[in-house]
């Protein structure tokens, strides 16, 4: 008994961390990566971007319909709509909210480099306000693509 015990640990310690990744990519979508962003004090803002894998073809009849562009604080301002993202590209945007923080999202492009598509967005978080002594803050992304068939 303790050695199937000790047989399953070891087969969850070495299964694909991909295997046991949750991600939040709709059903008949592939996901990409995650772009994030972390600031220490006051306000973070970076332009992230990520390639999708060599040779994937993107189904362009797919638009996302609604997203969530920011949260938190009223520092943290977006006019991002669901209209603006790639056509076949799908996005899950989150972030800190807690004491005071915000994060949003915007600017987001696809484009061809060399023989590569690359997906790119601006991502800003803030801890703005009385609370800025209290941790950093977070703004992530998941990434993800519609495969053509």
């Amino acid at each position: 008994m303790t050695t199937r015990l000790g047989l399953l640990i070891l087969g969850l310690l070495f299964t694909s961390p991909s295997i046991l990744a949750q991600h939040s990519c709709p059903e008949g979508f592939n996901y990409v990566g995650t772009l994030s962003l972390t600031g220490s004090y006051g306000d973070a803002e970076e332009k992230k971007g990520i390639e999708l894998p060599a040779g994937a073809t993107i189904d362009t009849s797919y638009q996302q319909t609604s997203i969530r562009a920011r949260g938190g604080n009223r520092d943290a301002q977006s006019n991002l709509r669901a209209e603006d993202i790639p056509r076949g590209i799908y996005l899950s945007p989150s972030g800190t909210t807690s004491l005071g923080k915000g994060w949003a999202v915007s600017k987001p492009e696809l484009k061809q480099v060399e023989s590569r598509q690359r997906f790119g967005m601006k991502l800003y978080c803030t801890t703005s306000g009385s609370y800025e002594n209290m941790g950093g803050c977070e703004v992530e992304v998941e990434v993800c693509y519609k495969p053509k068939k």
